[in-house]
């Protein structure tokens, strides 16, 4: 990898007390630091650099840091009945359950009094709302997430984000919609992370509950997961609060077993082993991507060097060339050269500085006309030159990531500031030649002044007095 990628090595100098969580923590700030503004594959970076910083934030620094309940997500499609569940393995409705869909819009995280001590630092209390109730089984920590299908998005988000977070993924569907697409992709996205998984298929009519199961082991199979829990609940019909506990018996005795200490370690042992390589094959798409960026950057520099450039060396050779001139600037001097007030510029007479009256007022007209019709048409070469480098940004930076940044480029101000420019060109022009015109001396009324030389008496010999 290129140097951009060594990022991922760097270790930042404010390490924390603790040498088991020191190496993680230098990784994660090097991770928060990455961006991807260019589009080359941006949106994906962006959701694994945060799939990242929430895997070491809520699964891998509270393990180091101290001993925490395994935690359990509760996940699936809307309507799955999830709220219900909870409710019912803990006994009580720590979790509103109703017929509005999307129903679970705060996550709830359900844990055992006695466990309630060891979650207080824990990220997920920020995303959830914890609720401490005896019916949990000790040792797990139960979180009640929003539908992965919601059709809010931040409720997807924060499902997706959730998940990270899980030791054990008890995905619930039921008999109606456990063919959907969005679930399952993200189940066998997360088998492929290495979470572990367990699946609930909820509301399976008794009279199809053989089918149901066969149908279902298939898919699981064909999508490599068919070595996960399965448990199938009956549909118990219309019904109101928690389902009757014979219905959810086998889950209910699973979880309760896996709350063992020895059995919830296993769990989560297996399930960081597995997201462990998941996150090193993170790791290096994020250090490509930042090595994509990295040259993709370089490059637009160049491009952006070489418009400025270009349109620079258009300028100044329209200007060397006379382009400045065509046109308007040039009928207005011929107009004001060819027998006009500028005639003695052109021609073998000389302007005198002592033209007074009309003559001066022609003169200073004329050349005013001049001065202004070529200050335009500098002005449009200029707008031109300006225009044409967001031009060939924006027809070149988008084959390089930067599609944004080129729709922003356009510069509706090009005249304007081509004006400011020539504007400041005329008066630094006039703040050069006029310490250079010579001082008009003031005509005299004393008795030496010779009105047919007009020079001050002081210039002729003594013998006329001053």
């Amino acid at each position: 990898m290129t140097a951009q990628s060594d990022v991922i090595d760097e270790v930042i100098d404010d390490r924390p007390d603790d040498p088991r969580t020191a190496p993680l923590t230098d990784l994660r700030a090097v991770v928060e630091r990455l961006s991807f503004p260019l589009d080359l594959e941006a949106t994906e970076m962006r959701v694994l650099r945060e799939r990242v910083l929430t895997q070491v934030d809520t699964r891998l620094l509270p393990r180091l840091r101290g001993s925490v309940p395994a935690v359990v997500v509760l996940g699936g499609s809307t309507g799955a009945g999830k709220s219900t569940l909870l409710n019912t393995i803990v006994g009580a409705e720590v979790s509103e359950a109703g017929v509005l869909r999307p129903t679970t819009r705060r996550p709830v995280l359900a844990v055992h009094p006695d466990d309630a001590a060891a979650l207080e630092a824990h990220p997920l209390t920020a995303l959830a709302d914890v609720v401490a109730h005896d019916g949990v089984p000790n040792g797990l920590a139960m979180l009640d997430a929003p539908d992965l299908d919601s059709v809010h998005a931040d409720n997807r988000t924060l499902s997706a984000q959730l998940l990270q977070a899980a030791d054990l993924w008890v995905f619930v569907t039921t008999a109606a919609r456990y063919g959907d697409a969005i679930p399952w992709a993200t189940l066998r996205d997360a088998d492929e992370r290495g979470i572990s998984v367990a699946v609930v298929l909820n509301r399976v009519p008794t009279a199809a509950r053989a089918a149901v199961r066969a149908d279902l082991l298939t898919r699981l199979d064909a999508a490599g997961l068919g070595s996960v829990p399965l448990f199938l609940i009956t549909d118990a019909g219309p019904h109101e609060g928690p389902l009757d506990v014979a219905r959810t018996g086998e889950l209910d005795a699973f979880l309760r077993l896996l709350a063992r200490r020895e059995q919830a370690a296993g769990v989560v042992r297996r399930t960081t082993r597995g997201t462990g390589g998941g996150l090193r094959a993170a790791l290096g798409a994020l250090a490509d991507g930042a090595d994509a960026q990295g040259a993709a950057v370089t490059t637009l520099r160049t491009l952006t060097t070489e418009a400025i450039a270009k349109s620079a060396a258009a300028i100044s050779t329209a200007l060397r060339d006379g382009q400045a001139a065509a046109g308007t600037p040039t009928a207005q001097w011929e107009a004001a050269s060819d027998g006009g007030p500028l005639a003695p510029l052109v021609g073998a007479g000389r302007i005198r500085a002592g033209w007074r009256g009309r003559a001066l007022a022609d003169r200073n007209a004329a050349a005013q006309r001049v001065a202004d019709a070529a200050a335009a048409q500098a002005e449009l070469l200029l707008a031109d030159a300006l225009r044409a480098v967001p031009a060939a940004l924006t027809r070149a930076w988008p084959d390089h990531g930067a599609r944004a940044l080129a729709t922003a480029t356009a510069s509706p101000s090009a005249d304007g500031l081509a004006g400011e420019v020539v504007t400041a060109w005329r008066a630094a022009v006039v703040t050069e030649v006029t310490p250079l015109a010579p001082a008009r001396t003031p005509r005299s009324t004393s008795p030496g002044w010779r009105r047919s030389s007009r020079r001050p008496a002081w210039a002729f010999p003594a013998r006329h007095p001053p």
